[in-house]
């Protein structure tokens, strides 16, 4: 709902400066919801929270500056140090409890704790982001049996849409600390409904925890509020050493906090424009220096600059994204001449979910842009304005497309009818007539997917049996089937392994129809994902092999797959054969333990992220290296996307410098990074659109 400059007074201090767009002031809402943050802000103090400096939350452009942290945001700091000992953990969740008891004190609760709302300084964490705390009672702001959080850290009641009470917070401590010590939250990963099912019914995933703090953590993780202890009953349970707290912390954390510090004013200040309306990132010019002293005026002492730290945050969603800097005052030899891709930020808009996963998001096709969650949106991929917008169309899991039309499976609460599958006009977004009705397939059952298209049959999961309001029911019979997009009959089904009574776990993460096969990464209801080929006119299985991995599930749901080969998302590098699913070739990379990315391919080149190492790209015939970037960082979460292929460059994500690169698809040679938030990218070639999928945005740039 703002931007936030890291700004510079005067007199050298330096501060965060928070400014609410212009569109988003004219509400009367958001501006309550900015007034509240700015108390919550005041009341948790500069001990445990940024220290407020001013605030006029009732200007024309509301604002409010603050101390500006100097460190990582906990998830940052896990992922570059690892997760932390039980030492720091305790030490971590005794200092939370005193920022949440602060809270509490004032009869106000956080709502939104999770890792990377907590920022880990060498004095202690402190708790950012109050942007809806609420005091206990107050639902002005939130309807009645709405959740607002974040699911993976949300407590059942949240999740519920009940009233979140202190007792929540607690809950979602417990998540903070579990992830602290573990790498992973207590519920996974997936999308918003999944996830908040597990909340509400699924036992917490303690693995990794230290034995000592196994108790603990879960009685706070108890689905009943009154179950668990309170800030201070949690205090005194974890009891910290007497170190102070940087003696607790690894030395890697150390370094990168120093590192945060000294990095704050390596730059000279320097005015900077005003950013446009839905900005995700600015860059500099293209002859790398610094604007000219133009801009906005300053605010009170505060003047903008800086190390100039940009975040924007979209309809409540916390987008990160940093301005370039100049890397060196000093002349630069002359390089080879060549055409850097454009990195103008062309539109943003907010959505109210966007999954990157089951179906693929966003689908695009001519001209069309399908992002959403329980309804769809078609955006224009070159403007980012919303052609249509229909309730109606089921989008998560039950929309997909074959590039030309759009296929929805519809979605109803009778229990009674059957499933049907539609096409939708893509002008409109309304359904057309049904083109098959499935009799014998319930349209209300959790599980149904509508996994992929083509331009003659549509691939799904459908179930018949009892509806079960929580996931699988034990009586359900469950298919995976085709479909003649033509006369609406079955061509074939090929039953499915029963699930458990309330499990959440889909059948299928992805799905691809190349040829005749079908290609699919089947989830069972326990063990590891595999990978199974279908014959495309039979429904006959061809070859079915786990994916093993210690990636996380959803890393490995990524497919690539062209007309020979298909390259599993399982930490190597390796060609199955599409007929036979055996292996090809396989890379090996700078070392024998290697670690890559999910892959990508197009035009007979294959590309990944290797670890340590950055973008390579491998012929898909025979897996010769063709070229591969010179050593760089890369980050555990650099190796969860694959990259996106453009038109004559291909994009990844570099989370050690925070920036996308893209590589010349040809040779590899780097263009200049850009500063960028981490999201998950889509090439959209016919729109020549790079599509950048956030929480709840989507955003674009031109794709080269």
């Amino acid at each position: 709902m703002g931007t936030v400059y890291l700004a510079r007074s005067a007199g050298g201090r330096t501060a965060a400066l928070k400014t609410m767009h212009a569109h988003i002031a004219a509400d009367p809402a958001a501006r309550t919801r900015f007034r509240l943050e700015t108390d919550a802000a005041r009341v948790i103090g500069p001990v445990h929270g940024a220290r407020v400096f001013d605030a006029d939350p009732l200007a024309e452009t509301p604002w409010l500056a603050t101390e500006y942290v100097l460190g990582p945001p906990l998830d940052e700091a896990v992922s570059t140090a690892g997760p932390l000992p039980e030492p720091a953990v305790r030490a971590v969740g005794a200092l939370l409890c005193a920022a949440l008891a602060q809270l509490h004190a004032s009869d106000v609760v956080h709502r939104d704790l999770k890792p990377s709302n907590v920022m880990i300084t060498a004095e202690g964490p402190k708790v950012i982001d109050f942007g809806i705390a609420r005091a206990l009672g107050d639902d002005r702001l939130t309807r009645t049996g709405t959740a607002a959080g974040t699911p993976a850290f949300m407590s059942p009641e949240q999740a519920t849409g009940l009233e979140h009470t202190s007792a929540g917070d607690v809950f979602a401590l417990a998540g903070v600390l579990i992830y602290a010590a573990t790498g992973h939250g207590p519920f996974g990963s997936g999308g918003h409904a999944d996830l908040m099912y597990r909340v509400r019914h699924a036992e917490p995933d303690l693995t990794g925890l230290p034995p000592a703090l196994l108790p603990i953590l879960a009685r706070c993780l108890d689905k009943d509020p009154a179950g668990r202890p309170t800030t201070a009953g949690l205090a005194a349970l974890l009891q910290p050493g007497p170190d102070d707290f940087a003696g607790h912390l690894p030395e890697p954390l150390l370094r990168e906090i120093a590192r945060r510090v000294g990095g704050v004013w390596n730059d000279a200040p320097h005015r900077l424009p005003a950013p446009p309306e839905h900005a995700l990132a600015a860059t500099l010019p293209a002859d790398g220096r610094p604007p000219s002293p133009s801009g906005p005026s300053r605010r009170r002492a505060l003047a903008l600059g800086g190390g100039a730290v940009l975040v924007t945050a979209a309809a409540g969603a916390g987008a990160w994204a940093w301005l370039g800097r100049q890397e060196s005052t000093g002349p630069k030899p002359p390089g080879p001449v060549s055409k850097e891709p454009a990195w103008d930020l062309l539109w943003q808009e907010p959505v109210s979910y966007a999954d990157p996963l089951i179906p693929p998001a966003p689908l695009t096709l001519d001209g069309l842009l399908l992002v959403g969650e329980y309804g769809v949106k078609g955006l224009d991929p070159a403007t980012g304005a919303a052609k249509w917008e229909d309730p109606s169309v089921y989008f998560m899991r039950r929309t997909t497309t074959d590039g030309t039309k759009i296929y929805a499976a519809d979605y109803t609460l009778d229990e009674a009818d059957p499933l049907r599958v539609s096409t939708v006009d893509p002008a409109t977004g309304k359904l057309d007539s049904p083109f098959s009705e499935l009799r014998d397939l319930r349209a209300i059952l959790y599980g149904t997917q509508l996994l992929c298209a083509t331009g003659d049959a549509v691939y799904l999961a459908g179930g018949r049996g009892t509806h079960n309001r929580e996931g699988f029911g034990k009586d359900q019979k469950w298919f995976l089937l085709k479909v003649d997009t033509r006369s609406g009959g079955k061509l074939w089904e090929v039953p499915l392994p029963a699930r458990p009574e309330g499990s959440p776990h889909l059948h299928y993460l992805s799905a691809r129809a190349v040829g005749r096969h079908l290609v699919l990464v089947q989830q069972p209801a326990e063990g590891e994902p595999r990978l199974v080929v279908h014959d495309a006119a039979t429904g006959r299985v061809l070859w079915d092999r786990p994916l093993q991995s210690p990636q996380p599930v959803l890393n490995r749901a990524h497919l690539a797959v062209d007309d020979r080969h298909v390259y599993p998302s399982a930490g190597e590098l390796v060609a199955l054969g599409l007929a036979d699913g055996k292996p090809a070739w396989r890379f090996a990379g700078q070392t024998p333990t290697a670690r890559f990315g999910p892959p990508a391919v197009k035009d007979g080149v294959v590309y990944a992220v290797e670890e340590n190492r950055g973008l390579v790209a491998l012929d898909a015939a025979n897996g010769t290296l063709r070229w591969a970037e010179k050593t760089r960082p890369v980050t555990a979460e650099d190796l969860a996307v694959p990259p996106a292929v453009g038109i004559s460059y291909v994009y990844a994500y570099d989370g050690a410098s925070a920036a996308l690169v893209a590589a010349d698809i040809r040779t590899g040679t780097l263009s200049r990074p850009f500063k960028a938030a981490r999201a998950r990218y889509f090439a959209d070639p016919a729109a020549k659109r790079l599509i950048a999928v956030g929480g709840e945005y989507v955003a674009a740039y031109p794709l080269a």
